[in-house]
């Protein structure tokens, strides 16, 4: 039987908490939490809103995390949801139909149960937690319309066992509609509007962190499987590489610790979040691991877009066999030359490192970053409004096209001079290329390319790695559009320089 109203097991009465001012201690209450068997460095909790939400939930809890709560305002999508039923609320009266609603609707009847899904997170987790998470899908209209009573709910929750800064401790998992949904306008202005809200949320610390998984891009990545399979996957994909990163920090290592306090510093980060997972082929090649880092973000299920060197913290872990890192002769030298590649695409980040050996053969890379700013040109997509149909594309927007097209060209020819080492150009340093006037036509922009391509280190070009003298050119010659992406480069370059100029003198 779903929770309508979840029972309590204490000596307290049920009004009692119900009326409570938030003085008490959750110890104070002799509650029946169920005993979380995950042995990362971070204890978390989950609440995940609608069905997307509760099937990710799920999906951490067949992984050990059981402070696990599902909430829906449908009550099929919590029957086919295989956790306890304890750990399911049904967001409705008895008056109530059993349906969705629009957003607004569904925000005004969470609202309405709030104390309720408190009293159940209060039997439910356990009184030490360090993390809360809400799941859901941005185009449904449970979790759009729930996901903001939630996180005033998590907070409130976060304060009354004890921590400090619910801020920094209540964070957000949001998938992005797939291809076919998002053709729907109602799905995309929902996605549209929650994402860009809970975007500014996070770049303005109210949340922390902001994890966007694009459903788009998993389409592309997983094409070709089975229905039954396809959602398990992405879902189990998702939770089993945060777990990895929860469970590496609360080990030792005999060579560099990847730790809490480096974890839970990415993670409090505030912005949007994205981590991936690559397996290194080639031990021998001095710049495999490297280029794996790489790849684990180029491949990741996140969403895609964000300016890396926006980026606040990162982390990067490599975890190799006993025997590699027993008797591979230059391991060290490629390790270190990785973390300094994932140092240079993240700007000015604080970066912390991390190596681990386990019993198996190969090599695996993970990298996490944190404090990114929000993927702009991604949300767009998803506003109808801001969707031209091709005959109202204007005559700059075709400009803009050709020069993308002509910068993709020259950067082509580098690759080429350069024994075929593909870089591929960031979205605000596109941003800064379409909107510059070129005085100096194609030769210049050519010359941009070339310098741009010669001055990067990792497979993504900054858009500080672009010519000085073009950053730094009469904002004239830019649309108004860009300057403010355009102001942040100047900052990022003046502090690189400062840098160097310090480092001159010591």
């Amino acid at each position: 039987m779903l929770h309508k109203r979840p029972l309590i097991c204490e000596e307290k009465s049920e009004a009692a908490i119900l009326n409570s001012t938030g003085k008490e201690k959750a110890e104070d209450y002799h509650l029946c939490p169920v005993k979380d068997q995950n042995k990362g460095s971070t204890r978390y909790a989950w609440i995940g809103a609608g069905q997307c939400g509760g099937r990710l939930v799920k999906s951490f809890y067949d992984l050990g995390y059981q402070n696990v709560l599902a909430v829906s305002t449908i009550g099929h999508d919590l029957d086919l949801l295989d956790l306890p039923q304890g750990q399911k609320f049904l967001i409705c009266n008895d008056q109530e139909k059993q349906t969705e609603s629009d957003t607004e609707e569904v925000s005004r009847v969470v609202k309405q149960h709030r104390q309720d899904i408190l009293h159940l997170a209060r039997q439910t987790f356990e009184a030490q937690v360090d993390r809360i998470m809400i799941c859901f899908s941005a185009g449904g209209n449970t979790g759009s319309g729930s996901v903001f009573e939630l996180i005033d709910t998590a907070k409130i929750y976060a304060r009354f066992i004890g921590i400090k800064n619910p801020s920094k401790n209540v964070g957000v998992i949001m998938t992005l509609p797939t291809s076919d949904e998002i053709h729907s306008p109602h799905v995309a202005r929902n996605a549209y509007i929650v994402s860009t809200r809970l975007c500014q949320m996070a770049a303005e610390g109210e949340i922390s962190p902001l994890i966007i998984v694009d459903n788009k891009k998993v389409g592309k990545m997983y094409s070709g499987m089975t229905v039954q399979s396809f959602w398990s996957s992405i879902n189990c994909t998702v939770a089993s590489l945060f777990d990895m990163f929860n469970k590496l920090s609360g080990q030792s290592s005999p060579y560099t610790c990847f730790d809490q306090a480096d974890y839970n510093s990415i993670m409090g980060s505030g912005g949007c979040l994205i981590m991936g997972a690559a397996k290194v082929d080639r031990i021998d090649d001095t710049l495999a691991i490297s280029k794996a880092a790489e790849d684990s973000l180029q491949t990741t299920l996140f969403a895609g877009g964000e300016d890396l060197s926006t980026a606040k913290v990162a982390g990067c872990i490599v975890v190799g066999g006993n025997e590699l890192m027993a008797h591979i002769k230059g391991l060290q030298d490629n390790i270190d030359y990785a973390f300094d590649i994932l140092s240079e695409v993240t700007g000015r980040a604080t970066a912390y490192r991390g190596i681990y050996e386990d019993d198996m053969d190969g090599l695996n890379v993970y990298t996490i970053i944190g404090g990114l700013d929000t993927p702009k040109a991604r949300l767009q997509e998803m506003d109808i409004d801001l969707c031209p149909q091709p005959e109202l594309v204007d005559n700059a927007e075709k400009r803009q096209e050709e020069i993308l097209a002509s910068a993709e060209r020259f950067l082509a020819e580098q690759v080429d001079a350069h024994g075929g080492r593909v870089k591929t150009l960031s979205p605000d340093t596109k941003m800064i290329l379409v909107n510059y006037a070129w005085p100096g036509n194609d030769l210049e922009l050519a010359n941009a390319i070339k310098h741009a391509y010669q001055v990067t280190r990792g497979s993504q070009i900054p858009p500080q790695a672009l010519p000085f003298e073009i950053v730094f050119a009469d904002i004239e010659l830019y649309s108004e559009s860009v300057l403010p992406t355009l102001d942040k480069v100047k900052l990022r370059m003046v502090g690189k320089e400062y840098d160097k100029f310090l480092q001159s003198l010591s």
